[in-house]
Protein backbone atom coordinates (compact mmCIF):
# COMPACT_ATOMS: atom_id res chain seq x y z
CA UNK A 1 0.00 0.00 0.00
CA UNK A 2 1.26 3.47 -0.84
CA UNK A 3 2.53 5.57 2.02
CA UNK A 4 1.24 8.95 3.17
CA UNK A 5 -2.45 8.29 3.82
CA UNK A 6 -3.10 6.25 6.94
CA UNK A 7 -6.29 4.19 6.96
CA UNK A 8 -8.18 2.47 9.73
CA UNK A 9 -10.22 -0.66 9.27
CA UNK A 10 -13.95 -0.34 9.83
CA UNK A 11 -14.90 -3.97 9.25
CA UNK A 12 -16.74 -5.58 6.39
CA UNK A 13 -13.83 -4.75 4.08
CA UNK A 14 -14.33 -1.00 4.60
CA UNK A 15 -11.52 1.47 5.36
CA UNK A 16 -11.59 5.10 6.47
CA UNK A 17 -9.04 7.90 6.49
CA UNK A 18 -7.98 9.27 9.88
CA UNK A 19 -9.83 12.54 9.33
CA UNK A 20 -13.04 10.66 8.51
CA UNK A 21 -13.48 12.38 5.16
CA UNK A 22 -12.98 9.37 2.87
CA UNK A 23 -14.29 5.84 3.15
CA UNK A 24 -13.09 3.01 0.88
CA UNK A 25 -15.71 0.35 0.29
CA UNK A 26 -15.66 -2.91 -1.71
CA UNK A 27 -18.04 -3.06 -4.67
CA UNK A 28 -18.38 -6.07 -7.00
CA UNK A 29 -14.70 -7.00 -6.87
CA UNK A 30 -13.52 -3.38 -7.10
CA UNK A 31 -13.25 -0.46 -4.68
CA UNK A 32 -15.01 2.90 -4.49
CA UNK A 33 -14.29 6.03 -2.46
CA UNK A 34 -17.06 7.85 -0.61
CA UNK A 35 -16.24 11.52 0.03
CA UNK A 36 -18.30 12.78 3.00
CA UNK A 37 -17.48 16.45 2.31
CA UNK A 38 -18.92 16.55 -1.20
CA UNK A 39 -22.33 15.63 -2.55
CA UNK A 40 -23.63 14.50 -5.92
CA UNK A 41 -26.63 15.88 -7.85
CA UNK A 42 -29.01 14.03 -5.52
CA UNK A 43 -27.46 15.48 -2.37
CA UNK A 44 -25.78 12.19 -1.44
CA UNK A 45 -22.10 11.78 -0.50
CA UNK A 46 -19.98 11.81 -3.65
CA UNK A 47 -18.79 8.37 -4.78
CA UNK A 48 -15.57 8.08 -6.81
CA UNK A 49 -14.37 5.01 -8.65
CA UNK A 50 -14.44 2.14 -9.16
CA UNK A 51 -10.76 1.31 -8.62
CA UNK A 52 -9.19 -2.09 -9.32
CA UNK A 53 -7.42 -2.37 -5.95
CA UNK A 54 -7.32 -0.93 -2.46
CA UNK A 55 -3.95 0.59 -3.26
CA UNK A 56 -5.36 2.37 -6.31
CA UNK A 57 -8.24 3.71 -4.21
CA UNK A 58 -5.81 5.02 -1.58
CA UNK A 59 -3.70 6.72 -4.26
CA UNK A 60 -6.89 8.31 -5.63
CA UNK A 61 -7.60 9.73 -2.17
CA UNK A 62 -4.16 11.34 -2.05
CA UNK A 63 -4.70 12.77 -5.53
CA UNK A 64 -8.16 14.14 -4.71
CA UNK A 65 -6.77 16.04 -1.72
CA UNK A 66 -4.38 17.90 -4.01
CA UNK A 67 -6.63 18.41 -7.05
CA UNK A 68 -9.74 19.67 -5.26
CA UNK A 69 -13.39 18.74 -5.83
CA UNK A 70 -14.16 16.18 -8.48
CA UNK A 71 -16.64 16.95 -11.20
CA UNK A 72 -19.29 14.27 -11.63
CA UNK A 73 -19.85 12.96 -15.19
CA UNK A 74 -23.57 13.10 -14.40
CA UNK A 75 -23.27 16.82 -13.70
CA UNK A 76 -21.67 17.36 -17.09
CA UNK A 77 -24.46 15.38 -18.76
CA UNK A 78 -27.12 17.41 -16.96
CA UNK A 79 -25.37 20.62 -17.96
CA UNK A 80 -25.20 19.56 -21.63
CA UNK A 81 -28.86 18.60 -21.58
CA UNK A 82 -29.76 21.95 -20.04
CA UNK A 83 -27.83 23.83 -22.72
CA UNK A 84 -29.50 21.80 -25.44
CA UNK A 85 -32.92 22.53 -23.97
CA UNK A 86 -32.12 26.26 -23.92
CA UNK A 87 -31.12 26.13 -27.59
CA UNK A 88 -34.41 24.53 -28.64
CA UNK A 89 -36.94 27.10 -29.82
CA UNK A 90 -39.73 27.54 -27.32
CA UNK A 91 -43.32 27.32 -28.42
CA UNK A 92 -44.81 30.80 -28.52
CA UNK A 93 -47.39 31.38 -25.84
CA UNK A 94 -50.88 32.13 -27.09
CA UNK A 95 -51.69 35.86 -26.99
CA UNK A 96 -53.85 36.92 -24.06
CA UNK A 97 -57.55 37.33 -24.70
CA UNK A 98 -58.61 40.93 -25.38
CA UNK A 99 -60.14 42.88 -22.51
CA UNK A 100 -63.61 43.00 -24.10
CA UNK A 101 -63.69 39.21 -24.27
CA UNK A 102 -62.56 38.76 -20.66
CA UNK A 103 -65.48 40.92 -19.50
CA UNK A 104 -68.02 38.46 -20.94
CA UNK A 105 -69.45 35.49 -19.10
CA UNK A 106 -67.94 32.09 -19.80
CA UNK A 107 -71.02 31.11 -21.82
CA UNK A 108 -70.72 34.23 -23.98
CA UNK A 109 -66.99 33.65 -24.46
CA UNK A 110 -67.69 30.14 -25.71
CA UNK A 111 -70.31 31.58 -28.06
CA UNK A 112 -67.80 34.14 -29.38
CA UNK A 113 -65.14 31.49 -30.03
CA UNK A 114 -67.62 29.24 -31.83
CA UNK A 115 -68.88 32.13 -33.94
CA UNK A 116 -65.37 33.25 -34.88
CA UNK A 117 -64.53 29.70 -35.94
CA UNK A 118 -67.67 29.46 -38.08
CA UNK A 119 -67.08 32.87 -39.70
CA UNK A 120 -63.45 32.09 -40.48
CA UNK A 121 -64.56 28.83 -42.12
CA UNK A 122 -66.86 30.95 -44.34
CA UNK A 123 -63.96 33.19 -45.33
CA UNK A 124 -65.04 36.25 -43.31
CA UNK A 125 -62.00 38.51 -42.98
CA UNK A 126 -62.96 40.34 -39.76
CA UNK A 127 -64.49 37.35 -37.97
CA UNK A 128 -63.54 38.55 -34.48
CA UNK A 129 -64.92 42.03 -35.10
CA UNK A 130 -68.26 40.63 -36.28
CA UNK A 131 -68.46 38.29 -33.28
CA UNK A 132 -67.68 41.15 -30.91
CA UNK A 133 -70.36 43.40 -32.43
CA UNK A 134 -72.91 40.57 -32.42
CA UNK A 135 -72.39 39.25 -28.88
CA UNK A 136 -70.50 41.84 -26.83
CA UNK A 137 -72.06 44.97 -28.37
CA UNK A 138 -75.47 43.35 -29.08
CA UNK A 139 -75.60 44.65 -32.66
CA UNK A 140 -77.27 42.78 -35.58
CA UNK A 141 -73.81 42.21 -37.04
CA UNK A 142 -74.48 38.70 -38.34
CA UNK A 143 -77.66 39.67 -40.18
CA UNK A 144 -75.96 42.76 -41.59
CA UNK A 145 -73.03 40.70 -42.82
CA UNK A 146 -75.33 38.11 -44.39
CA UNK A 147 -77.35 40.79 -46.19
CA UNK A 148 -74.22 42.53 -47.42
CA UNK A 149 -72.93 39.27 -48.87
CA UNK A 150 -76.24 38.40 -50.53
CA UNK A 151 -76.75 41.91 -51.90
CA UNK A 152 -73.19 41.92 -53.17
CA UNK A 153 -73.97 38.80 -55.18
CA UNK A 154 -77.12 40.44 -56.60
CA UNK A 155 -75.08 43.46 -57.61
CA UNK A 156 -73.03 41.33 -60.00
CA UNK A 157 -76.09 40.38 -62.09
CA UNK A 158 -75.91 41.89 -65.58
CA UNK A 159 -79.70 42.18 -65.93
CA UNK A 160 -81.01 45.04 -63.73
CA UNK A 161 -84.35 43.33 -63.19
CA UNK A 162 -82.64 40.13 -62.13
CA UNK A 163 -80.41 42.09 -59.77
CA UNK A 164 -83.42 43.71 -58.11
CA UNK A 165 -85.18 40.36 -57.77
CA UNK A 166 -82.10 38.77 -56.19
CA UNK A 167 -81.82 41.70 -53.79
CA UNK A 168 -85.47 41.39 -52.76
CA UNK A 169 -85.12 37.63 -52.34
CA UNK A 170 -82.13 38.18 -50.12
CA UNK A 171 -84.05 40.61 -47.91
CA UNK A 172 -87.19 38.48 -47.73
CA UNK A 173 -85.38 35.16 -47.28
CA UNK A 174 -84.64 36.09 -43.68
CA UNK A 175 -81.82 33.68 -43.04
CA UNK A 176 -78.31 32.61 -43.92
CA UNK A 177 -77.71 29.06 -42.73
CA UNK A 178 -73.96 29.13 -43.34
CA UNK A 179 -73.48 32.16 -41.10
CA UNK A 180 -76.25 31.23 -38.69
CA UNK A 181 -77.98 34.60 -39.23
CA UNK A 182 -81.71 35.44 -39.23
CA UNK A 183 -83.60 38.68 -39.91
CA UNK A 184 -87.06 40.02 -40.77
CA UNK A 185 -88.42 42.88 -42.87
CA UNK A 186 -91.15 44.67 -40.86
CA UNK A 187 -93.21 47.85 -41.10
CA UNK A 188 -93.37 50.60 -38.50
CA UNK A 189 -95.79 48.54 -36.40
CA UNK A 190 -93.54 45.52 -36.38
CA UNK A 191 -95.62 43.56 -38.88
CA UNK A 192 -93.52 41.26 -41.03
CA UNK A 193 -93.42 41.79 -44.80
CA UNK A 194 -93.10 38.43 -46.50
CA UNK A 195 -93.83 39.26 -50.16
CA UNK A 196 -92.96 42.15 -52.45
CA UNK A 197 -94.36 41.99 -55.99
CA UNK A 198 -92.45 43.83 -58.66
CA UNK A 199 -94.58 45.65 -61.27
CA UNK A 200 -94.62 44.19 -64.75
CA UNK A 201 -92.42 46.05 -67.20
Amino acid sequence: MASGEALRRLGGGRWETRDGRFTIEPQSGTWVIVDSTQTDELGLPLVRGPYPSLTAAKEAIEESRSTGPARSPLAEKIERTGKRDKELPKKPEPPPEPAWLRKLSEADRRQVRALVKRLEAEGVANAEGVARAEIADEQPALARLALERRLGQAQTAKDPEKAVRQALDAVLDGQDRALGARWRLVDGNGREIRVIDLPDR
